[in-house]
């Protein structure tokens, strides 16, 4: 076998040039070598655009437990990811997981004006965490002009909003000196909470009864409500009841920047005014008079007493009149007719009947009025008395016979009885003498 001498001088020389070749090849590959980033692909596309969400620093739905406490802050942060080489434009988020929540951008916006190809920012929302559960599917858009489309991601995320909560409501009755103070505690939130205790620093000395004798309720549901009070004696004057609830849920929550908080100490209040009445005084009736001493209503001493008067009564029924016999056709009245003159009146110096001597003493006894009887009523007239010229109604006058008016029982005849007597007499005496005047003519 014969071996060529230069073909084994050549073959290290060619050795030597490939590794030359290859050595230098390599830092050519680095440079032209993509840069490290988050785009996957250098294309135009409508997939280039990703999102990532964080509620307070944990992912997604990281933040449903333990959850966030009612009221502690809630920090949302949308990472927005173009992972595509063409611009996306106006890339905005919406998030129904938030309610009612701004989300701002970076520049201060609601959206991201461009988001150059292979590059990402981020939008935030800050608001106060609610009550119950906040999930969503949060979704990013944003435009590619050249091409007329638009290029959309979507996520979901969302927290819960936990905690216990108290309230506080008072009641208070009052009777006489005594007060019931009655204390409503409430839990409002979604947790349990434990050994709630009760409390009324003004009323001091006050033993608040919640069950078996303690100010202290053991446990209470969400929704539920518990009842304590106590009894109070009080002097009179206005008072003020301020109670205290006091109560822990033992929820450990999430914080704003995604480490573990611990349970706070729940407290309620609730504030009472009322008024204990003085009593009423009685007043005490006056003092009788002494029978010795009557008072008067002016407040001298009084006089005798003055009898009652007579109780009235019907007057008394007229005495019987006293007999008389029996009278002559001639001394009966004659009526007078209609047109005849009545008899003739005496002549000057005649004195007419009821005059002369004694007429005086007979006017003056008639002119004096009659006692009326023990039993009379005044104002009342008395058969057979006469009034003195006072008018006497005619329902007062007693009921009697024609005769009363000639002849008063007691007394004889009256005035007008005499003078009626008289005409009796001088009529007749009259007709005789004419009569007989008329025979000697």
């Amino acid at each position: 076998m014969i071996i060529d001498s230069r073909a084994e001088r050549r073959r290290p020389r060619t050795q030597w040039r490939v590794l030359f070749v290859l050595a230098s090849s390599v830092p050519a590959v680095m440079i032209g070598a993509a840069p490290a980033g988050p785009a996957v692909s250098d294309g135009a596309s409508t997939n280039g655009l990703a999102l990532r969400v964080t509620v307070n620093s944990h992912p997604e739905v990281g933040a449903l437990r333990p959850g966030i406490r009612v009221g502690d802050p809630v920090v949302k942060t949308y990472r927005l990811i173009n992972r595509g080489g063409a611009d996306l434009y106006q890339v905005r988020v919406t998030d129904p997981g938030l309610p009612g929540v701004a989300i701002r951008c970076q520049g201060g916006g609601d959206r991201v004006r461009m988001l150059r190809g292979l590059s990402s920012t981020h939008c935030t929302a800050r608001t106060a965490a609610r009550a119950g559960v906040w999930t969503g599917q949060v979704v990013a858009t944003g435009n590619i002009p050249y091409l007329r489309a638009r290029s959309v991601a979507r996520a979901r995320s969302g927290y819960a909003g936990v905690g216990g909560g108290l309230a506080l409501s008072e009641g208070v009755m009052v009777r006489d000196r005594q007060a019931t103070v009655t204390y409503r505690v409430r839990n409002t939130g979604n947790r349990t909470v434990h050994a709630i205790r009760l409390g009324d620093p003004p009323l001091t000395g006050a033993r608040i009864d919640c069950g078996g004798g303690q100010p202290v309720v053991p446990t209470l549901q969400p929704g539920r409500s518990a009842e304590c009070r106590t009894v109070v004696r009080r002097a009179p004057g206005a008072y003020t009841s301020a109670g205290v609830a006091e109560g822990s849920d033992r929820v450990r929550t999430i914080g704003r920047s995604g480490g573990t908080v611990p349970p706070p100490r729940l407290t309620a209040r609730a504030l009472r005014r009322f008024e204990i009445p003085r009593p009423a005084v009685t007043p005490k009736p006056p003092k009788p008079p002494k029978p010795s001493e009557p008072r008067r209503p002016g407040g001298g001493p009084a006089g005798p007493p003055v009898p009652a008067p007579p109780p009235a009564g019907p007057p008394p029924a007229a005495g019987p009149l006293p007999a008389m016999g029996p009278v002559p056709p001639e001394a009966l009245p004659v009526p007078l007719l209609p047109g005849e003159v009545g008899p003739p009146v005496p002549p000057p110096g005649v004195a007419a009947p009821g005059d002369g001597p004694g007429a005086a003493e007979a006017a003056g006894e008639a002119d004096a009025p009659a006692e009326p009887p023990g039993g009379a009523v005044a104002g009342a007239a008395v058969a057979g008395a006469d009034t003195g010229g006072a008018a006497v109604p005619p329902a007062a006058r007693p009921r009697g016979d024609a005769l009363g008016r000639f002849y008063r029982a007691g007394e004889g005849p009256t005035g007008l009885g005499l003078l009626t007597a008289l005409f009796l007499v001088l009529i007749p005496a009259a007709v005789a003498a004419a009569v007989l005047g008329s025979r000697r003519g």
